[in-house]
């Protein structure tokens, strides 16, 4: 073979470079091209996910609107038996408090019995027998939240009991409600 002229060994050079670039050119490409296609199936299972979940919501939304109901002018109004059981606990709870301050050494079931009593003599309904809430359950709910709270140190009936006559009524009937 003759020796290479310098102006082929340019030309075999030049050729060479071009064939480095469209390699490189191409390597970039095809990783594009690569990362396209993953992001495309990526995408795609992203975007079946959000058509599975919002064909659920939809079908949601359309259960609910032909349930009816939903939001009413009386939207955050307490129902009418939480009013009744109101008008019976709240006057009755003052006076509970004024026997309590007279009896301070009252048992649970003598506090209760008198709540009970107070809550009868306040009820609204005329001819029912019974108050809407049992004035223990209330007085046991009070005490465990008192306590729950950190207000009081223990759970039992005394140290309520004296909790509530060390506050004052006004701080002790707002803690019950």
């Amino acid at each position: 073979m003759p020796p290479l002229t310098p102006e082929e060994v340019y030309q075999r050079n030049a050729i060479e470079a071009r064939r480095r670039d469209v390699t490189c050119q191409l390597a970039r490409v095809r990783g594009q091209q690569d990362a396209a296609a993953s992001a495309s199936r990526h995408f795609a299972a992203v975007g079946q996910a959000l058509q599975v979940e919002r064909a659920g919501l939809e079908g949601e939304l359309q259960v609910l609107q032909a349930g009816g109901g939903g939001l009413t002018d009386d939207w955050g109004k307490y129902s009418a038996l939480e009013l009744a059981a109101q008008e019976e606990r709240y006057p009755a709870k003052s006076a509970a408090y004024d026997w309590l301050v007279a009896h301070p050494t009252a048992t649970f079931l003598e506090a209760a019995g008198e709540f009970e009593r107070l809550m009868l003599e306040a009820r609204t309904a005329a001819g029912r027998p019974w108050t809407l809430l049992r004035a223990d359950g209330l007085l046991r709910e009070w005490q465990a939240n008192a306590f729950a709270r950190g207000l009081v140190p223990g759970t039992t009936w005394e140290v309520f009991r004296d909790y509530l006559l060390a506050i004052g009524k006004d701080a002790a009937l707002g803690g019950m409600v």
